[in-house]
């Protein structure tokens, strides 16, 4: 009873805590036109020849919603045809972080939080990136904070700390990577940028470390999304290529909602930049999804014909609640429903026609 009583007082304080967070109103951003594409689903059996996994990275549905509010009733990303969502969990606790949730996404296993490109036993994993490399496909990165954070290192590196950044710049120096656009200059020796450079990667790191936020950013995001599918575009089999909104999760630990806004709007911009491509090449399966959801956003009103929204956050950490996952081309109809975030790697390698 002792226990139950300790229990329900430390609930209530949370609860308390969360109810004195002050409201914040958003009003009179820029909105942008969404275009409404013939995004038909193609059918089950037919398959991609290449993959564009989009993260948001802490993009939970309010996110989404607060963004959708702002932009007055429409978002790219929710005029893709196909939606489901994705559990989180990690291996070792209900709420991820974004080393767990990032290999999960990128491996397929679940391991604990921290750990890049493990088993919680140690035990490496092959990512989708190097997987499909092996097969011959290109591969591309292109994010918005340090391309050694967590997400876009998933992808590469086996470390039991995704803090070991010396470790994991050393890893993505020899992935073999065809496209690298994001931040993180300062994790890398001039030798390694060269040694990517030479084996004929397209690298450019904008900053030291992180990128700006969206508002002094400018267009960063959508630059750097179509020059690398003009990079990319000629692969003769194919390419996989993962675009990171990383700096959504930035603003919800900092429980700002008007950045918050501005990032899933500048990612949303990326995704147009995807959709206007994917209509010259049907051939591709576009995947947009999140890692986690940051910051416990609530909306508490809001009008789309005024592109305004009022929310209040509960958290400045993670939430355990799952995420949504839209998706179009070949073979989007196989995500679908409420999946484990595993499921992806399994998945889109089915959907190309590998063997697991």
């Amino acid at each position: 009873m002792k226990k139950m009583f300790i229990s329900a007082a430390l609930l209530l304080g949370g609860l308390l805590s969360a109810a004195e967070q002050r409201p914040q109103t958003v009003d009179g951003l820029p909105s942008h036109e969404v275009v409404e594409y013939n995004l038909s689903v193609a059918p089950a059996a037919s398959r991609p020849k290449n993959v564009i996994l989009m993260i948001g990275d802490g993009m939970g549905s309010e996110q989404l919603w607060a963004a959708w509010l702002c932009n007055r009733g429409k978002l790219f990303i929710q005029t893709l045809p196909q939606a489901a969502f994705l559990r989180t969990p990690s291996a070792n606790r209900t709420v991820t972080d974004s080393a767990a949730a990032g290999t999960a996404i990128a491996c397929g296993q679940k391991t604990n939080n921290g750990m890049l490109g493990l088993l919680p036993d140690g035990t490496p994993l092959k990512s989708l990136s190097a997987v499909l490399r092996e097969r011959g496909m290109r591969t591309g990165l292109v994010v918005t904070k340090a391309i050694t954070d967590a997400t876009p290192a998933a992808f590469y590196a086996h470390v039991a700390s995704r803090r070991n950044t010396p470790a994991i710049a050393a890893a993505l120096t020899t992935a073999g990577f065809d496209v690298v656009l994001g931040g993180g200059a300062a994790a890398f020796s001039e030798e390694q940028l060269q040694t990517m450079s030479a084996q004929g990667a397209d690298v450019e790191l904008f900053a030291p470390g992180d990128c700006p936020p969206a508002s002094r950013r400018g267009d960063l995001l959508p630059r750097c999304t179509q020059r690398a599918l003009e990079r990319l575009a000629n692969a003769e089999n194919g390419f996989f290529l993962m675009i990171e909104g990383s700096r959504i999760d930035s603003s919800a630990h900092d429980n700002k909602l008007e950045e918050l806004v501005r990032e899933v709007l500048d990612f949303d911009q990326a995704v147009g930049v995807v959709l206007r491509w994917i209509q010259q090449h049907p051939d591709t399966l576009l995947i947009v999804t999140a890692d986690h959801q940051t910051g416990g956003l609530i909306i508490l009103d809001g009008s789309r014909d005024c592109g305004r929204v009022t929310g209040v956050f509960c958290s400045e950490n993670h939430t355990g609640v799952a995420v949504p996952l839209y998706a179009t081309g070949p073979g989007s109809g196989s995500f679908s429903g409420v999946m484990e975030n595993t499921e992806l790697y399994q998945k889109i390698l089915v959907l190309l026609g590998f063997n697991i």
